[in-house]
């Protein structure tokens, strides 16, 4: 079974699915494209990350696990600030959801208010349920989130995009990659490996980033790695079966088990229900 970890849907109906102040559509990401798209290219199961379209409503999302009862999982966003998120938490659990996602670099003053007392309750409430957090920005910021993930070890952490390392000619000294890479201490962290096309001075498969993942196959090994595509995204840059391809034939560092396991098994860990 192949799982795309990461990818986000929304609507066009802004009628009935309004966007967030100050956020536009400018592509198609229905669930009926994904659905397409994934029958085209042989994915079975995706992992549907609710979108900053719509902050805090997860409506959308919502409707797309009922209209497709098995086919997705859902990462949810609650406002973890305010004194009812473990109870949007819960709501969103009752609706099928199963994890939350973090942003680093946004809708905080300071990145450390994330690890901060007000948000243990939370992680405890999420460790109860075997939940999971997806963590999304840029790796200098994972720092400032290390002292909850050390003191909740039952919360599954899985990083978006590596772990948001500058580009390889951004990072000349490998610090920012380093930070990420860091974070394999933490034996409940994960990876979702992404197409980083637009980090490569090399036409596809992109050949100049294989040694960017082979450092992370050797600092997390493969158990704890997954694929992802970024979807609507990657239908404007690498496409959604050269996405697949380049995981699937090109990085032959991974055995086939190993393979097996970052195109879905690992995905199945995270997210039991996908494997039902």
């Amino acid at each position: 079974m192949i799982v795309d970890s990461h990818l986000h849907v929304w609507s066009g109906d802004t009628v009935t699915y309004p966007l967030a102040e100050g956020r536009s559509i400018s592509e198609q990401a229905t669930a009926d494209l994904l659905i397409d798209t994934m029958a085209s290219t042989g994915v079975d199961k995706a992992v549907i990350v609710q979108p900053a379209h719509y902050m805090y409503d997860n409506r959308y999302v919502t409707a797309c696990l009922r209209a497709h009862p098995g086919r997705f999982a859902a990462v949810g966003l609650v406002d973890q600030k305010a004194p009812d998120a473990i109870e949007r938490f819960d709501e969103l659990l009752s609706l099928g959801f199963n994890g939350l996602r973090i942003h680093l670099a946004s809708r905080v003053s300071d990145p450390s208010e994330w690890a901060e007392a007000d948000q243990d309750a939370l992680w405890r409430r999420m460790g109860d349920a075997e939940s999971s957090f997806c963590v999304f920005g840029p790796s200098k910021h994972l720092s400032a989130l290390e002292p909850i993930i050390s003191r909740h070890p039952r919360v599954r952490i899985v990083l978006d995009h590596l772990g948001g390392p500058p580009a390889p000619t951004d990072d000349p000294e490998g610090a920012g990659l380093n930070r990420a890479l860091a974070m394999a201490k933490y034996p409940q962290v994960y990876v979702k490996l992404t197409p980083q096309g637009h980090k490569s001075v090399e036409e596809f498969p992109h050949k100049d980033l294989f040694g960017l993942y082979r450092r992370y196959y050797d600092a997390f090994g493969p158990q704890r790695l997954m694929w992802g595509t970024n979807f609507p995204g990657i239908l404007r840059t690498t496409g959604y079966g050269a996405a697949l391809e380049m995981f699937r034939e090109h990085l032959d560092f991974f055995s086939d088990a190993e393979r097996a396991r970052l195109l879905g098994g690992t995905a199945t860990q995270v997210w039991p229900e996908l494997a039902k």
